[in-house]
């Protein structure tokens, strides 16, 4: 079965562990990665290692960092936005397809850089075989994976992707047929995939993305302080990451 992809290019903006809900999609990876920046910040303390060591393992560090980072910012991110709209998260967060079986969504907030498609947030299909009712993604069976650039409004398009996945999931079959006779096969640059006037989808994610502006604007009518941009808030997390991991080396070492 082919994947195919649901693309928007928007020009504006306490996770649990059970089944069937909203998962940071770097929580796998997240403690290794603590246990690598802990150990690699004790190599930098031996004396014996050349220059070249040493700028190996800095250029290692940094790629730690990088990941602890998207982490804490996914994490950050999915709290906002479940403070700010609960209801359209609690809808995902409990989505079941056609056949009543759970079905988890993975996120991940990504840099542009690592950005395979062009467009600010996109929602993967894919069947699995034998069961056109069941999503499947890289991290297995039932399970939706979704990409959202860091952003100005990265909320924005996160309710977009996610009123996608609103109507998908639970219509997987019948949407993957729509799919395949209205978008042409393998098509991943163009932002309109997902959103021809008959896409219920694409409808579904408007709707979605609509509802979130409003919760937004009520949350700061009642006095909430306006969210820092997730860039911003990617560059606090990783200067805090950074000197989080110097501390415990400095302790460590006396």
């Amino acid at each position: 079965m082919k994947t195919y992809w649901l693309c928007i290019a928007l020009l504006i903006l306490s996770i649990k562990y059970s089944l069937g809900e909203i998962k940071n999609g770097y929580a796998n990876g997240i403690n290794s990665a603590r246990v690598s920046l802990k150990t690699l910040y004790a190599l930098l303390n031996d004396h014996t290692m050349t220059g070249g060591q040493k700028k190996a393992i800095n250029a290692k560090v940094k790629e730690v960092v990088k990941y602890i980072t998207a982490y804490e910012l996914t994490q950050n991110l999915l709290n906002q936005f479940r403070i700010i709209a609960p209801q359209l998260y609690n809808e995902i967060d409990s989505i079941k397809d056609k056949k009543g079986r759970i079905t988890d969504v993975y996120i991940k907030f990504i840099p542009e850089e690592q950005a395979l498609v062009q467009a600010w947030g996109i929602t993967g299909i894919d069947q699995v075989s034998g069961d056109p009712d069941a999503y499947q993604s890289e991290y297995g069976e039932r399970t939706v994976s979704v990409k959202v650039w860091i952003v100005s409004k990265s909320l924005v398009v996160l309710a977009h992707e996610l009123g996608h996945i609103k109507y998908v999931v639970p219509n997987m079959a019948q949407y993957v047929e729509y799919h395949v006779r209205n978008y042409r096969p393998g098509t991943t640059e163009s932002n309109h995939v997902g959103h021809n006037p008959s896409d219920a989808s694409g409808e579904s994610a408007l709707t979605f993305e609509r509802k979130f502006r409003e919760s937004y604007a009520s949350y700061l009518k009642n006095g909430r302080d306006q969210t820092d941009s997730p860039r911003v808030l990617a560059d606090k997390i990783r200067r805090e990451v950074m000197s989080r991991a110097q501390t415990v080396d400095r302790l460590a070492s006396l």
